[in-house]
């Protein structure tokens, strides 16, 4: 099976050590523009039936009111297409200008009428001129050239009619909706997804037309983040600058569908990757709205931790890493009492007694010993004893004993003479008593993070896992919040772990801010970006937030990023 040269550039975004945004060029859609300096926008789908003018008018008012910019409707056949006239003139009598878009599927003919109404039209490749037959067969050069020929034929029309008109173009691509003819040469993979749209791209590019904006869907967060990466690195080489949708498909309802969508769409905003997002939930749509405006406002804020100096090239990252087709990262088994990590171990989920909400209702509403999904670890900062009822999990904490784990917590502000004291002090213990030790970085958004103190600081740790040998060693890192750079700011953390050979279990860690109603939102872009690259042995979340909240929602990430399935999953 063939694959394209999309690896050939390594610069799907301008660095993974910082935030910001990918080049693009401006696509009007209605008065919405798209792309370029514009914020990144928002946009939602229609549930009413098209041929219900009234029903849809009432929705796309109610989505445009709830701040959704587009709105996206179906027009599965030639009346629905037709029909968008009405609804669009009752919008504009009702004062309503938000871009309608009209959804495109299977019929080129409906396309066709909805390029004289709407604002955008949006089309799937893998069945805008081909029908699926589930065929298997090899492809030669000359019987694939013949296909796209065809495809050229069909689909030139449409993209014609668009470029007099002004009308734009989404050329949406589908995971497990490529073309048969794709298919058989690329396979359901992101290659292949890739592929299926730059073939509709050269076609509009042949007829001079460039309003066009692209996704890469899918409802597998890993699959959507791989497909757009190498969409992003592809036409970096090719010198393209088109806008990308973004949007995870079908990712549910609830927590689940929030946290899935925050996942695929966030993790490539960390990168500048997006100009405009859809959270699909299986909800009414208005409900996507509030959750995609409190996952694009730190980025439309622009507000990011300035670059770490001197900055690693993204060389020194792609050298141990493969951001287009992320694995498990191997780690060392480590043996911890009661729950071991690394290796072929599941993701460890940890509490922390010192969370701001633990002692008040922690120990009244919660119990471990009562929930599937529970908590194996606890973090004790400075209490010597393990609470009540949660006796049962491995104790974490700088207070060493022959059931837990030696916690040493290594902070930016932290001089040399500090961390050497730490260090050797907690590697001591631990020999002491046979636990392991877990060195964990913390405080990375502060100026002293810099990649000389987090070198220095590796290398200390690493002469002192040399001396002891003996003593199994976890790593950790916690996650800056409520910043943009902060993935980067980990990732430079993790060059660095790569470059000293560490093989030690890695643990996540996200502190919950006092009264921040987004962090889900937030920690499950930055946490699950690390998590579908492959990385994560354990994830801590603490701070303000109440035990089995902070339990429940690991747990949901770690089905999202799937690192540890726990429930059933359905897609609708």
């Amino acid at each position: 099976m063939q694959k394209p040269s999309a690896e050939k550039s390594t610069t799907y975004c301008h660095s993974v050590f910082s935030c910001q945004r990918r080049a693009t060029h401006e696509v009007r859609v209605g008065e919405v523009g798209i792309g370029g300096n514009n914020p990144i926008r928002i946009q939602s789908m229609t549930i009413s039936d098209t041929l219900d003018t009234e029903a849809t008018v009432r929705e796309v008012t109610a989505l445009a009111e709830a701040g959704c910019e587009i709105v996206r409707i179906t027009a599965p056949s030639i009346r629905e297409a037709e029909n968008l006239r009405a609804i669009r003139d009752a919008l504009r009598r009702q004062g309503v200008r938000v871009p309608l878009v009209a959804d495109i599927h299977f019929t080129p003919n409906a396309a066709m009428v909805a390029a004289d109404i709407v604002d955008k039209v949006r089309i799937n490749p893998g069945n805008y001129a081909d029908k699926k037959k589930f065929e298997v067969r090899d492809y030669s050069d000359a019987e694939y050239a013949a296909e796209l020929e065809r495809i050229y034929e069909r689909f030139s029309p449409l993209v014609k009619k668009c470029r007099e008109n002004g009308v734009a173009m989404r050329i949406g691509v589908n995971h497990g909706s490529l073309s048969d003819r794709v298919m058989n040469r690329y396979g359901d993979t992101p290659e292949g997804m890739v592929e299926s749209a730059l073939e509709f791209i050269r076609i509009c590019e042949d007829h001079s037309y460039r309003d066009i904006i692209v996704s890469m869907k899918s409802s597998n967060p890993q699959v959507m983040i791989q497909a757009y990466r190498l969409l992003a690195a592809r036409m970096s080489e090719l010198g393209m600058t088109y806008p990308f949708h973004l949007g995870v498909t079908e990712a549910g309802d609830g927590e689940d569908g929030r946290v899935k969508s925050a996942v695929g769409i966030g993790a490539l905003l960390e990168d500048g990757i997006g100009d405009t997002i859809r959270v699909s939930l299986t909800e009414d749509a208005i409900h996507e709205i509030p959750v995609a405006r409190a996952l694009v406002a730190k980025y439309n804020a622009g507000m990011a931790l300035p670059p770490v100096s001197p900055e690693p090239g993204n060389d020194a990252w792609l050298h141990h890493f493969d951001p287009f087709h992320p694995e498990r990262r191997r780690t060392a088994h480590v043996e911890v009492p009661g729950a071991d990590a690394g290796g072929g171990a599941p993701v460890r989920v940890a509490l922390a007694a010192g969370s701001l909400q633990f002692r008040s209702s922690g120990l009244r509403v919660f119990s471990p010993n009562q929930d599937e999904q529970k908590p194996e670890w606890i973090f004790l900062d400075n209490q010597k004893e393990t609470p009540e009822p949660y006796q049962a999990l491995t104790p974490i904490s700088p207070f060493a004993t022959d059931q837990g784990v030696v916690h040493c917590a290594l902070s930016a502000a932290d001089a040399h003479p500090v961390i050497d004291r730490k260090v050797s002090s907690s590697f001591a213990r631990a020999r002491e008593f046979g636990a392991a030790v877990l060195c964990s970085i913390h405080d990375i958004s502060l100026p002293d993070y810099s990649p000389q103190w987090l070198e220095d600081a590796l290398h200390r740790v690493a002469a002192e896992r040399a001396r002891e040998p003996r003593v199994p060693l976890l790593m950790g890192v916690r996650m800056p919040e409520k910043c943009l750079g902060g993935l980067g700011r980990v990732r430079l953390f993790l060059l660095e772990y790569a470059r000293h050979h560490f093989s030690a279990p890695l643990v996540l860690m996200y502190r919950v801010a006092p009264d921040y109603a987004g962090w889900q939102l937030d920690a499950s872009a930055t946490l699950g970006a690390l998590m579908c690259d492959g990385f994560g042995d354990a994830v801590l979340i603490d701070g303000d937030v109440a035990p089995e909240d902070a339990t429940r929602f690991a747990y949901t990430l770690l089905q999202a990023t799937r690192l540890r399935i726990s429930k059933t999953e359905f897609i609708s």
